[in-house]
């Protein structure tokens, strides 16, 4: 709870109060609630190298992030693999089996229409290009032009990916996206103003990077990177 608190983020449990913070301060919540549970998974959780992207992220939101949720944030909600249905799956125009899903999310029970005000992680496994070559360019195309494309978080302004480091350095993998988005095949390539910045560091995690980005229908998405490492046993 002290932790929560040195970030300047609200910890009542009270519904009414929370009704009152801003957008932006709840985007701070989730990613300082995010890295915190990083850490203490991080400290305490075996990892191992093979697993798969599901198995990182049912072991960060399940073991950690759900239970700093519930001791620290009861009205705050963490939901996996949730799936996105469109308006035309909604209108019977769409078969819903080909609806997306997310990976993460988290969303407040004090919002009335929470499904429509939730912040949605996309994770990825990601490494250095010399090992995991593809996973850069997959980096890009798989999860930030999912957001380009409005596939995920469509009308709200912030969102976020989660990068598990299989090899390499954080600064050098971050380069090797970057480049990544002018030569893309799969996708219309990037500009550079879409390239992921280095922020201040949160909770003493430097691993946190931003990126901007224009959809496809002309609004801007602000995209919160965290690049998470391990020890991993073998």
């Amino acid at each position: 709870m002290s932790q929560l608190r040195q970030a300047a983020i609200p910890t009542t449990t009270d519904t009414q109060q929370f009704s009152s913070i801003t957008w932006d301060e709840f985007v701070q919540l989730v990613i300082g609630l995010t890295i915190l549970a990083y850490q203490q998974m991080r400290q305490n959780c075996p990892v191992r190298q093979d697993w798969e992207e599901n198995t990182f992220t049912d072991r960060l939101a399940d073991d950690y992030l759900r239970p700093l949720a519930f001791d620290n944030l009861p009205s705050l909600r963490v939901e996996i693999r949730s799936k996105v249905h469109t308006p035309a799956m909604k209108e019977g125009q769409q078969a819903t089996i080909e609806a997306k899903e997310m990976d993460l999310s988290l969303y407040g029970l004090w919002e009335r229409d929470y499904w429509h005000k939730r912040f949605v992680w996309e994770a990825k496994r990601i490494g250095s290009r010399q090992r995991y070559g593809s996973l850069i360019s997959e980096f890009v195309n798989e999860a930030i032009y999912r957001f380009i494309e409005l596939e995920y978080a469509a009308n709200l302004p912030d969102a976020g990916v989660l990068g598990y480091i299989l090899a390499g350095s954080v600064s050098d993998i971050v380069a090797d996206i970057n480049q990544s988005m002018g030569r893309l095949r799969k996708n219309k390539p990037l500009p550079a103003s879409n390239h992921l910045q280095i922020i201040a560091p949160i909770h003493q995690f430097d691993g946190v990077y931003r990126s901007s980005h224009t959809r496809a229908d002309s609004s801007v998405i602000q995209l919160h990177h965290l690049f998470l490492t391990f020890e991993f046993i073998e």
